[in-house]
């Protein structure tokens, strides 16, 4: 086995935990609840004085790599074709790194005001949801070479569970008093998924002293249902791709997960409010779904790979090698079987106030967490000013579990029936997203009657 070969299939495992795949916290979209897409946050979410809505397609982006990396720190430009460059990025990491990652891209909803002060709600959205962790020696390993490294073990074994899925989506809400309840099921149907087996992450190289002989340990397995052929290697740069919202509007991958919400307002000054979604969430792979293990001890004829050259073109590396290789070098052992990938729970929770008739001011917070992850949380303090009868803007001031200085920004208009809106929890990344470690955003439009 050439280790050439070898080293393709290292670059293509660290690729999966860089990709550009982002998604949906949405603390600011959840301080305005007159915004008809900030009903995704809380069912019980219902604009005043309105009787019948209509979501035109939206889209949430919410993504964030651990320490200062960002993607144009690792995929750079060289002529036509994107190629590798971990030089920039190496002293940054940490021993063990972070990406997580979701996306929202709303395709419709649907919302009706009914006697008895109820509301039914629908809607479609497909999302990508996920969160890698995987070792700084994985990069220093494809950066360096193994030449700084003979007579060591290096662990390279990530852990990923990633997932792209459809969401239909009902809804119901009840008005009591001050008081309105809402509710939410939804039929989760699954694209593509990625989950590592917690009990086989394994994957160690070691290269000899002596004959500098290759050696692979691995105890490493894991689930996929469609996401490997989602990848693009074609020429000597790459682009990846982790399924993304493509494929079926129904598959055979079925799941299902609910929504609560409440919100309280107590008087023309003050209202409360709190949500927890995607409780009981997950999706069942049972089409095209298989589970790869390679357990053992591979060897291979020694010599020393020459790491950022083979990157830079010194060498030949052959990126049009098919995914099969992974079985040639690795040994997995591949077998139909169906799994289960879970949706984190997530919760939303925030008091306004009436400052006057044209400024309200409010605090917001959100929690989310994964298994194998770091839990991810922001507390935010809002300020909107309603500058014309049609047009409204806003700033909020955050901290989350990376970053106690995050400036938010929205603005929101509605002419006629059309209303707009867009928002960031962290304006200044928001229209840099390839060149920022952190990136938050959400668009979109609705018809209010």
């Amino acid at each position: 086995m050439k280790i050439n070969q070898i080293y393709t299939v290292v670059v293509l495992a660290f690729g999966i935990s860089i990709a550009p795949t982002l998604a949906q916290q949405e603390l600011m979209l959840h301080s305005m609840p007159d915004v008809w897409h900030a009903n995704s946050t809380n069912p019980a979410f219902f604009p005043e004085h309105k009787t019948i809505l209509v979501g035109l397609p939206g889209i949430g982006l919410d993504a964030e790599h651990s320490g200062d990396v960002s993607y144009r720190d690792i995929f750079v430009k060289n002529g036509d074709q994107t190629v590798l460059d971990f030089g920039n990025i190496i002293n940054k990491l940490q021993p063990v790194n972070e990406v997580r990652f979701e996306q929202r891209n709303e395709t419709f909803s649907i919302g009706l005001k009914l006697p008895l002060k109820i509301m039914l709600s629908a809607g479609h959205a497909t999302r990508v949801n996920g969160s890698i962790l995987y070792p700084k020696t994985l990069p220093e390993l494809l950066w360096n070479g193994n030449g700084p490294y003979i007579g060591q073990t290096l662990n390279i074994g990530l852990s990923a569970n990633v997932s792209s899925f459809n969401e239909w989506s009902i809804g119901l809400a009840k008005k009591f008093g001050k008081v309105t309840v809402g509710v939410r099921g939804k039929l989760l149907t699954g694209i593509s998924s990625l989950v590592t087996d917690p009990d086989h992450q394994t994957a160690t190289v070691y290269t000899s002293p002596d004959i500098y002989q290759l050696t692979l340990n691995t105890d490493y397995g894991f689930h996929s249902s469609q996401i490997i052929s989602a990848f693009d290697t074609s020429g000597l740069g790459f682009d990846l791709q982790l399924g993304g919202l493509k494929g079926d509007l129904f598959t055979k991958n079925t799941g299902a997960a609910f929504d609560f919400g409440v919100q309280v307002k107590l008087n023309d000054k003050w209202s409360f409010d709190a949500a927890v979604l995607d409780l009981g969430g997950s999706i069942k792979w049972d089409t095209r779904s298989n589970y790869y293990l390679s357990q053992g001890s591979y060897e291979y004829e020694g010599q020393v790979f020459p790491g950022s050259d083979i990157i830079n073109g010194a060498d030949s590396l052959d990126f049009e090698t098919k995914l099969d290789s992974l079985n040639d070098i690795f040994n997995f052992q591949k077998t139909p079987a169906s799994y289960n990938s879970e949706l984190p729970v997530r919760v939303y929770a925030g008091v306004g106030y009436q400052l006057s008739k044209r400024i309200s001011i409010g605090l917001s917070a959100y929690f989310s967490q994964r298994e194998n992850a770091e839990d991810t949380y922001a507390v935010g303090a809002n300020v909107r000013l309603q500058v014309l009868r049609w047009l409204s803007v806003g700033a909020m001031y955050s901290v989350n579990q990376r970053n106690a200085a995050n400036i938010g920004f929205h603005v929101a208009s509605k002419t006629g029936p059309v209303q707009l809106y867009f928002t960031s929890d962290n304006l200044l990344n928001a229209f840099t997203p390839k060149k920022s470690s952190v990136v938050n955003l959400r668009a979109g439009a609705a018809l209010v009657f």
